[in-house]
């Protein structure tokens, strides 16, 4: 039984050190280069999904894989800014587009008489479109920040996504040092505050003047949420629910090595 122990130590400790060895090899070439082979940013983010299913992380591969990570985000992200003045212009844009909203719920639509509309309501479905999408846009990263707060992990400054939308840069040390089930629910309530924005601005614009458009894009999100969910997709392009996903394969595996 000692004999048996000692061979599983040893295995784990020679894999540790192969993968170390290997983040290091990584390090040296996206360092010395702005065009990183796109066979190495996939071994990359395979050593991650490694990391990520640790039950006990090894701080120096935790540590070299933030650095790489960085690297990366700025190659392919650019600047980023200080979190409080960034979120203070989202903040005020994202009220300046719910002043827009507001403002379009002055011209009458009767959504039970839609064959009889005319370029005032359809001016007005528009605004009121902008509205929503606008504030979604720019209060969507309170999402991630209340996330971040309640689960521990840590966000690092903002600046925009590869789609230009505003985005958030996640400490990585502190998200893969986070278990995998805090990391699959900072993702999950992320994607359910987009879709709280919605419906919340429905409820407002309802009873306002009977509106129903933050209903109808409130619908679309659960309904693509569900088949996102249903469907197992982990590609990133699907939005914080298809990060959900991720997480939530690399959590059973997690699960498994806690036996």
């Amino acid at each position: 039984m000692t004999k048996f122990c000692s061979v599983l130590l040893y295995r784990g400790d020679l894999i540790l050190s192969t993968r170390q060895n290997e983040l290091d090899e990584i390090f040296e070439v996206v360092s010395s280069t702005t065009e990183v082979p796109k066979q190495t940013r996939k071994q990359f983010w395979r050593l991650v999904r490694e990391i990520k299913r640790e039950t006990d992380h090894d701080i120096s591969e935790v540590e070299k894989a933030t650095e790489i990570r960085n690297i990366l985000f700025d190659m392919d992200r650019g600047k980023t800014y200080s979190l409080g003045p960034f979120v203070a212009a989202q903040t005020i844009l994202g009220i300046l587009s719910f002043v827009l909203y507001l403002h379009a719920l002055n011209t009458p639509v009767s959504w039970l008489n839609f064959l009889s509309w005319g370029f005032p309501e359809i001016i007005a479905l528009f605004l009121r479109f902008m509205g929503i999408f606008l504030m979604i846009a720019f209060f969507y990263p309170y999402g991630r920040l209340i996330a971040g707060k309640v689960l521990g992990i840590k966000i690092e400054a903002m600046g925009f996504s590869k789609y230009k939308e505003p985005a958030l840069k996640i400490d990585y040390e502190t998200f893969l040092l986070a278990t995998p089930s805090r990391r699959k629910w900072f993702f999950f309530f992320s994607g359910l505050w987009t879709m709280t924005i919605a419906v919340g601005t429905g409820l407002i614009g309802w009873f306002i003047a009977g509106d129903i458009l933050g209903f109808i894009l409130g619908a679309f999100f659960i309904c693509f949420y569900v088949f996102v969910i249903g469907t197992g997709v982990t590609y990133p392009n699907r939005g914080e629910m298809s990060q959900y996903n991720r997480e939530k394969k690399i959590e059973k595996a997690w699960k498994k090595k806690l036996g």
